[in-house]
């Protein structure tokens, strides 16, 4: 009998096949090979002692419920900025939010850069018009660095820089605009409610020099973070 294979690479042709067959047979037996899911949740609420540690400085201002921390994407991860675009969403790059269950056990570098996003929200639910940013975005402002006494490098980017002691002497909350009043919020975390973490920070150091100012500029919103008063003009 002939056989209908005639050279070597249709025996290996016809053996593969074979094998095939037979693998597929045991995948019908046997059933889909087992995989492993790995589920990664892009949002969270703020936790409970996040809630505590918000609360410390925007009271009852603020619906801490309705929070969301969600991961950013991957233009966002790659700058490693926060955006905080409206109503109660806080976008963080995606590592510091993987690294970050949980604020109030984070760096204190992190806890005062997380309560600056949580001013935004508390701008956002007063009914603070974000176009001004946007403003500043299309003109550059957000990637040109300048001097800034109040910053612990001496620099800021141009729309956070303050000088408290100097030209920004005597200026109530409100005349400081989106991003300055997130760096006064974080001046004033850093130096009543982190004393005790890393002391001798530059950052730390710098809000205990300033906290008299810092104060000062606080008056009202200390007194009543519920004010609409208070938003920034810009």
């Amino acid at each position: 009998m002939t056989d209908i294979f005639k050279n070597k690479y249709e025996i290996d042709t016809r053996e593969k096949i074979f094998s095939m067959s037979e693998t597929l047979d045991k995948m019908k037996k046997n059933g889909p090979v087992p995989t492993k899911t790995i589920n990664i949740v892009a949002k969270r609420r703020l936790t409970d002692r996040e809630i505590i540690m918000c609360k410390s400085v925007f009271k009852d201002s603020i619906d801490y419920k309705k929070i969301w921390i969600v991961m950013g994407g991957f233009v966002q991860s790659l700058s490693g900025n926060a955006i905080t675009p409206f109503g109660h969403i806080i976008t963080l790059p995606r590592k510091d939010y993987l690294e970050n269950p949980d604020f109030t056990i984070a760096r204190p570098e992190l806890k005062h850069w997380f309560m600056h996003e949580v001013t935004h929200v508390w701008q956002n639910v007063l009914g603070f018009q974000g176009m001004s940013k946007v403003k500043r975005v299309c003109r550059g402002e957000y990637f040109k660095t300048v001097k800034s006494p109040d910053a612990s490098s001496g620099e800021d980017i141009s729309p956070y820089a303050t000088d408290l002691r100097g030209r920004d002497l005597y200026k109530k909350f409100n005349e400081f605009n989106y991003e300055q009043q997130g760096r006064i919020i974080e001046l004033y975390f850093d130096a009543k409610f982190l004393r005790h973490a890393k002391p001798t920070r530059k950052h730390h150091q710098l809000s205990l020099k300033l906290e008299p100012y810092v104060l000062y500029t606080l008056k009202e919103f200390l007194e009543n973070p519920n004010d609409k008063s208070l938003l920034p003009w810009s």
